[in-house]
């Protein structure tokens, strides 16, 4: 299971990641504000709600997403700055920025997804806002750390050749 839920990310779920990303970023940088209620999908396609608890720095946020084949999860948590810790019906997404403040801060220090998640979970908990286990924000962090940094890279790459082509 591990092996196909890998594959997937690789193979269909962070190629297809590779716009909306690029979207939130231009967007970001021209100081658009994230519409938090994008508008709902007019496919004839099965829809469903999907929960979703979103880590950022400061705060916990529990969003609603309605999702389906042509609007799926992932590219709706993209689009609003947060990043899916799983490919399909992710439980948790967690704020891209805070993903680069962990990835810029494991490039200066050895990598220690487990620490990371004790300090925000204790962090967090002082706030008010709580996990249901204390291993929920460990494994699931590590997991969207990962595969962000994998799309960013490919976002990276996407840009490199663009440029090239216009040389």
């Amino acid at each position: 299971r591990k092996h196909a839920q890998a594959r997937h990310w690789g193979d269909e779920v962070l190629p297809s990641l590779i716009r909306p990303y690029m979207s939130f970023q231009r967007g970001r940088d021209a100081g658009d504000k994230v519409d938090p209620a994008p508008s709902l999908c007019t496919c004839n396609e099965k829809h469903r709600v999907l929960r979703v608890v979103c880590v950022h720095m400061e705060y916990l946020e529990r969003v609603q997403l309605v999702i389906c084949k042509r609007n799926p999860a992932a590219a709706q948590l993209v689009r609003r700055g947060l990043f899916p810790c799983a490919p399909l019906s992710p439980t948790l997404a967690v704020n891209m920025d805070v993903l680069e403040f962990a990835s810029e801060l494991f490039v200066r220090m050895g990598p220690n997804e487990r620490a990371w998640a004790a300090t925000m979970t204790k962090y967090l908990k002082a706030r008010g806002h709580e996990f249901a286990t204390a291993d929920s924000l460990r494994r699931r962090f590590a997991n969207a750390l990962s595969h962000y940094q994998v799309l960013v890279r490919l976002v990276n790459a996407e840009m490199a050749k663009i440029i090239d082509s216009f040389r």
